[in-house]
């Protein structure tokens, strides 16, 4: 008798369950089965962050359920994260007649590939340095300069490593790696466009410098009693500009790489930041007036400035290469406050970004994204880049040094 009990009492619950289950996850219309489910779980989300795997299974996102595809297997978010873990430096390339985005992890040093039409995610290389806090990788990806502070100390060492691709035969993804010690206390470094070229700042010589990407061929442009420049690189001329500071007057200058000519085009500007286009003819530059962030574009030929709003610092930006007068930049939802870039810099206060497109020509802008409003996420943008093809717009975020992208097409 107490069997027969113990059985219907077992019986009655497990009805109960399998009742209070389809109430709550069918009979709500409203809700699909899916969602339901992933808002219950403890990291639900509202929207599908997609998050890379390391196989050619269909990334998941963030909670662990599948992310949204199309039927041509192509994320359906617009902007979503390519890695999670802090990355030291990425760029955006073309493989096989894809956009991949080719990134170095931070903690490990270890270099991926990401898909960005998949999301599928290759290992490139597993050689294990620790603790990477720069990465700039040669246009065509396949060597790259990791900065590193040795042995816990507060001296940076330089080092660049030439990535081989596996052989069509090998089944293996991983790359062959040969290195090279890049010598000289470097401030400051840009990358040439295109082609095998560094450039960088000394401090110990005060001079800027350009050489091959294993440092052989180096070669002297700019000697000064000044050395703390930042560097960017614009047709055959450098940009060079002050370190930016709200309270300290910011110059600009063109560098000819030919013939060593400096030339001014901005200062004095307190907080300046510069940043020219590819062809050269544009520098969109931000400063600071009455503790407010200021942003324009200024054309070096006509001499013609206008500004952009919403404002943001120029370094949270990046010129089309396409159309050279639109610029892409993340811009805080709010005008940055008094002491910015400084508490920028120091990691004292974090923005929220919203990301525009701003056409120059015509003086209009267009919203892109807006992650917190969208995935109730702050992203502080730094680092843009354009794939080669402008189809894809990656970042990192700077409050937690993850990867994002975001389609443009």
């Amino acid at each position: 008798m107490k069997k027969i009990i113990i059985i219907l009492i077992a019986i009655v619950s497990i009805t109960l369950v399998l009742i209070l289950g389809w109430y709550f996850f069918v009979n709500k219309q409203e809700v699909p089965l899916k969602e339901a489910i992933r808002n219950s779980l403890p990291f639900g989300s509202g929207e599908d962050i997609t998050k890379p795997t390391t196989n050619d299974q269909r990334p998941t996102t963030e909670d662990g359920q599948q992310a949204a595809f199309d039927e041509f297997g192509s994320p359906t978010a617009k902007l979503f994260r390519i890695s999670n873990t802090p990355v030291a430096g990425a760029i955006a390339l073309t493989k096989n007649g894809q956009a991949i985005v080719r990134y170095v992890d931070r903690a490990t040093g270890h270099i991926y590939d990401t898909n960005l039409a998949t999301l599928v995610k290759i290992k490139v290389t597993n050689q294990t340095l620790p603790k990477i806090y720069e990465a700039y990788f040669r246009p065509d990806g396949n060597a790259v300069l990791l900065r590193s502070l040795k042995d816990d100390s507060d001296v940076v060492e330089n080092r660049v490593f030439t990535l081989t691709s596996p052989k069509s035969t090998s089944t293996d993804n991983l790359y062959t790696v040969s290195s090279t010690a890049l010598r000289g206390d470097i401030s400051t470094i840009a990358v040439a466009g295109t082609g095998n070229t560094l450039f960088y700042a000394l401090r110990d010589v005060s001079s800027v410098v350009s050489s091959t990407f294993n440092g052989t061929g180096s070669k002297t442009l700019l000697t000064s009693p000044f050395s703390d420049w930042r560097l960017a690189m614009t047709g055959n001329s450098l940009v060079l500009h002050t370190k930016a500071s709200t309270n300290v007057s910011g110059y600009a200058y063109t560098l000819n790489t030919s013939n060593g000519v400096l030339t001014k085009i901005l200062g004095p500007l307190n907080g300046l930041l510069a940043l020219p286009n590819a062809s050269g003819n544009q520098v969109l530059y931000s400063y600071v007036e009455n503790n407010e962030t200021r942003l324009f574009a200024k054309n070096l030929q006509s001499k013609d400035v206008s500004e952009i709003s919403p404002a943001t610092l120029a370094e949270k930006c990046v010129w089309s290469a396409k159309n050279t007068n639109t610029v892409f930049c993340g811009a805080p939802t709010y005008n940055p406050e008094a002491g910015e870039p400084d508490n920028w810099y120091s990691g004292v206060t974090h923005f929220s970004d919203r990301i525009w497109s701003f056409d120059t020509s015509i003086e209009i802008a267009k919203i892109l994204a807006e992650p917190k409003e969208n995935l109730g996420i702050d992203i502080d943008v730094i680092e843009p880049k354009l794939s080669p093809n402008e189809d894809y717009l990656i970042f990192v975020n700077k409050t937690d040094l993850s990867l994002w992208a975001l389609r443009l097409e």
